[in-house]
């Protein structure tokens, strides 16, 4: 079942759903490990951020600037799942919310997710220092998601 914090309300009618959609959300965010020191109600807060769920995986939309999102995951789900996830929350991104690009940086020593970053059409553009340690960049554009995905 996949939801989209947008605005529950228009899809379910009923406002107890938004607010446990809300605290799985919140919960997610306060629970990860790499977690920037964010708290999920300050996130949640900013209706330019935008979360997309499925079952117990998250994606993470944080607004940099108009059209532009970093993406994080918190996701349960390995392998294909989270492949398949991945490719259906950018297009989500994509042809619903205007992202015109959408980028990640991923800790280095996370090798698995670099191959989810790839596999669902991130390109590597290089590397940077945060206060997490060294992560690798990687962005996709509307533009690049079109050319490999869009049929």
């Amino acid at each position: 079942m996949r939801f989209c914090l947008t605005d529950p309300t228009e899809v379910f009618g009923v406002k107890p759903v938004k607010r446990m959609f809300q605290q799985s959300v919140i919960s997610a965010i306060d629970q990860s490990p790499l977690n920037r020191g964010l708290e999920g109600v300050e996130w949640v807060s900013d209706p330019r951020n935008i979360p997309i769920v499925e079952d117990d995986d998250i994606a993470l939309f944080d607004f940099e600037q108009s059209g532009v999102y970093q993406v994080h995951f918190l996701y349960k789900s390995r392998g294909k799942a989270a492949i398949n996830f991945t490719k259906e929350a950018f297009k989500r991104m994509f042809e619903d919310h205007g992202a015109s690009m959408i980028f990640g940086l991923v800790p280095d020593h996370r090798r698995d997710v670099k191959l989810m970053a790839r596999w669902t059409g991130g390109k590597y553009v290089g590397k940077r220092m945060t206060d997490e340690g060294l992560c690798e960049v990687f962005v996709l554009s509307k533009d690049m998601w079109n050319r490999q995905w869009a049929s």
